[in-house]
């Protein structure tokens, strides 16, 4: 359940939903079992030991020389809401006309097609009372709400819905958020980068259609925006869109793409962000870049990766206090040996 049904506040026909944008956990750790590593309730980097504080640690690194039979699934630390591993938002919006009405009929049904449709909605509601996410602005229009609302859903897949993301791809949703990234509207961006980060995690069929929508092309250009948990989301459905498919990787380099994800790794210090969270993502993304599903290197993607300056980014990273994103860039000097 990811709201309640509120009636009409107001005589003029305002409504309300109470929000609740669930409260997610994420480990960017490499798993060489394969096992999946998003779950709402593991121990993961959220909950790890910091100097003052309690909770689990983050699990430790496997050896080099051990071969995975594909990629691990991992989503980035910095699509999903961010709070504290207590904290939930409770949100409600007021809108008054035709598509705020259609919007509170399809959250009663969960009608996704319904969501989706509403997705080209440029009718504005009223602005928020609190933020509903870390760094995405907040809707503006029934638009971006449905959109918030398919994010919403597809965040909790694993818990509540396995086959929704899935059904959100088939209603029609992943070239309406295209046309999002298009759009010029920084909530309209900002909420498609949400919804897709968690729209292509663990599904090759969505990050294949969002690369066949046109997605890597404006992915690319996203990688210098301002906001660091947005360029971390970026960077990481960039790599769900490359995983599996060289095609999508030989384009990223063509795009001049490869400079821009090298960059990450050693992009400014955001002070809201966990430092070596968001370090430990940027190697693992280059690192998912350059060896293929089985855990192979691809030789030519290698040689564009240490011509875009990576041995030199990754070294500097040596310098890390944290062991996990130390012996990760120490396996990706390894095997960019030779290149």
């Amino acid at each position: 359940v990811f709201g309640s049904w509120l009636p009409p506040i107001s005589a003029r026909g305002r409504r309300a939903v109470l929000w609740a944008w669930p409260r997610r956990q994420w480990c960017p750790r490499r798993a060489r079992s394969r096992q999946p590593l998003i779950a709402m309730g593991a121990k993961c980097c959220t909950d790890r030991k910091e100097p003052g504080g309690g909770g689990g640690e983050r699990p430790s690194k496997v050896g080099i020389g051990d071969k995975p039979d594909r990629k691990s699934v991992r989503q980035s630390v910095h699509a999903n809401n961010a709070y504290g591993p207590s904290r939930g938002i409770s949100i409600s919006y007021q809108g008054k006309g035709e598509d705020s009405t259609k919007f509170d009929q399809a959250f009663e049904a969960s009608d996704l097609k319904a969501f989706v449709e509403l997705l080209s909605s440029n009718e504005e509601i009223e602005p928020f009372e609190e933020k509903m996410h870390p760094w995405a602005e907040d809707p503006k229009t029934i638009g971006s709400l449905a959109g918030t609302q398919l994010a919403i859903l597809a965040s909790m897949a694993e818990k509540e819905n396995k086959t929704v993301k899935d059904d959100i791809r088939q209603a029609g949703a992943i070239p309406k958020l295209v046309e999002f990234l298009k759009s010029g509207k920084n909530d309209r961006v900002q909420t498609a980068v949400v919804a897709l980060s968690f729209l292509t995690t663990d599904n090759v069929d969505n990050a294949q259609a969002l690369y066949k929508a046109g997605g890597m092309e404006l992915y690319a250009k996203l990688l210098d925006c301002d906001i660091a948990g947005m360029r971390a989301a970026v960077s990481t459905t960039l790599r769900d869109m490359m995983i599996e498919n060289m095609e999508a990787r030989l384009k990223f380099v063509e795009l001049g793409g490869t400079k821009g994800l090298i960059q990450q790794l050693n992009a400014p210090h955001d002070p809201s962000l966990n430092h070596a969270d968001v370090q430990l993502e940027a190697v693992l993304n280059v690192q998912d870049f350059l060896e293929d599903e089985n855990g192979d290197v691809i030789p030519e993607i290698a040689r564009e990766v240490v011509r875009c300056g990576a041995k030199e980014e990754l070294t500097k990273l040596l310098k890390s206090d944290d062991d996990e994103v130390k012996g990760s860039v120490e396996e990706v000097l390894a095997v960019l040996e030779g290149y």
